[in-house]
């Protein structure tokens, strides 16, 4: 029941009343990806090393390991969707002693990689929330990403390292957003 409630029907595009399932979801896709996709890859790229000295540097690019993996996992944010993977931070938590060795090989051969092929993970699922009941158009519908549990916690593992950084790396007039 849930699944058919959540389904969405008919939609109105530009005026014309959408019902055929490719033609909904070609639409929301067109509509989506202009607001949230990318349309040219960055032409510059951050370079730590012109930020901080080289010798300060060691601790952000080294092998990830059991612990700091585990710290991370106990900081993703409970009752959360999952994502394509199918897996929520609670069943991580909880499978934590029965899967650790294999999250730590994951994560080994993600540094073995050194970011080449983390694209293929790091692609999320688009589910849209409708805003109010009567929702008819793409505006009325809220985009959620899905993502893998391994990139969260890739991203929370390096926001972890990065985090003692951040007085280094950001000047005191633009550290609203930094705690302490």
């Amino acid at each position: 029941y849930r699944k058919q409630k959540n389904r969405i029907h008919t939609m109105t595009v530009e005026g014309a009343i959408l019902t055929d399932p490719a033609n909904l979801a070609a639409a929301a896709f067109a509509h989506f990806d202009s607001l949230l996709g990318t349309d040219h890859p960055r032409e510059c790229a951050l370079n730590l090393d012109d930020l901080i000295a080289p010798s300060n540097l060691d601790d952000l690019d080294a092998p990830f390991g059991e612990e700091e993996i585990w710290q991370a996992v106990k900081q993703l944010p409970a009752r959360k969707a999952p994502g394509p993977d199918g897996f929520t931070a609670e069943f991580l938590r909880s499978c934590w002693p029965v899967v650790k060795q294999d999250f730590v090989h994951v994560f080994q051969q993600l540094y073995a990689l050194r970011g080449r092929g983390f694209s293929c993970l790091n692609q999320a699922l688009l589910t849209l929330i409708p805003k109010r009941s009567d929702a008819a158009g793409l505006g009325d519908y809220r985009p959620i990403s899905l993502i893998h549990l391994v990139a969260k916690i890739f991203a929370k593992v390096m926001s972890l390292r990065l985090a003692p950084k951040l007085n280094e790396l950001v000047s005191p007039i633009q550290n609203a957003f930094i705690p302490g």
